[in-house]
């Protein structure tokens, strides 16, 4: 996220309460997850306006445990989907390091997991999730500005097939990039 979009830490919208207070709903009512789920927490949730009168939402959490997370995903997506009444899209937060000022102060190489190519290949995998990326494009049109294209397996087309709009969406206002799926 910019730092314009990003809240100061004393401000929580009331989007954010909302999917908190669902949040922990979820924590109350399974068990089967608690271990998952006690790791998880939200840092963020910003409503993305979507091409047409249509919005998402955006939740950015904070997990120690990735596999964890990703093994109950879809659950989270579905309830907070259900609370929500609009497409919801779950990304564990990602950190990126300014790699000049890393070099001056800490004088070692950049991690390769915090670069900004890195990071934004990482948001590309976490809002695609279920589904398997089997090969990437960049296409540089005439006159416009460079367009990503991501081809999805289309085993995977169920899953994402009714959210791209969405998927695209919340992509554009994490990056700043345009994105195109195929299968």
């Amino acid at each position: 996220m910019s730092k314009k979009e990003a809240p100061k830490k004393g401000n929580i919208s009331e989007l954010q309460k909302n999917v908190s207070t669902e949040f922990e709903k979820i924590k109350d009512t399974e068990k089967d997850h608690k271990t998952e789920l006690d790791t998880i927490k939200i840092e963020y949730a910003n409503e993305v306006p979507m091409n047409d009168e249509q919005k998402c939402y955006l939740i950015q959490i904070s997990t120690q445990n990735l596999a964890g997370f990703k093994k109950v995903h879809s659950l989270l997506t579905k309830k907070l989907e259900e609370h929500l009444g609009n497409n919801v899209i779950l990304i564990p937060k990602r950190k990126r390091v300014n790699g000049k000022e890393y070099r001056t102060f800490v004088s070692k190489k950049v991690p390769r997991d915090k670069t900004l190519t890195a990071v934004f290949d990482g948001y590309l995998d976490d809002i695609l999730y279920p589904a398997t990326i089997v090969g990437k494009r960049v296409r540089y049109p005439v006159g416009k500005t460079r367009v990503y294209k991501v081809i999805v397996d289309p085993l995977d087309k169920e899953s994402v097939e009714d959210r791209i709009s969405a998927i695209t969406a919340c992509y554009k206002a994490i990056t700043n990039r345009i994105l195109e799926i195929q299968f």
